[in-house]
């Protein structure tokens, strides 16, 4: 039993490469929705933007402790007046990941 598990043969763990993740519909324009999400980024979770690239289509924040929870936010226009976001929590090597996150949920609400 030992050396299936070890040569990864038996089945995957329950979760496993899976984030709490939301997905959300904005009726904006990217510009807009990009903006839109910054601010609620900084406004909602109280997180300091590590990375802000707009044209890339990508955000990323920080919050609470060192080595903590991150979100990242990207981007995808659905046409010029669309813009769907995909909001994802990332936790530190070794964390517990949990099956929701309370700061993807508050984003997601608030927009």
């Amino acid at each position: 039993m030992f050396l299936i598990r070890w040569l990864g043969l038996g089945k995957p763990a329950p979760g496993i490469g899976l984030r709490p993740h939301r997905d959300v519909e904005l009726n904006l324009d990217y510009d807009s929705a990009y903006a839109r999400v910054l601010s609620a980024v900084e406004l909602t979770l109280g997180a300091n933007v590590t990375i802000d690239d707009r044209r890339g289509g990508f955000l990323e924040a920080a919050f609470g402790l060192v080595n903590n929870e991150r979100v990242r936010c990207s981007f995808d226009r659905v046409d010029a007046s669309h813009t769907r976001v995909r909001i994802e929590a990332f936790f530190p090597a070794g964390a517990m990941v949990q099956s929701r996150s309370r700061a993807v949920d508050a984003l997601a609400d608030a927009l």
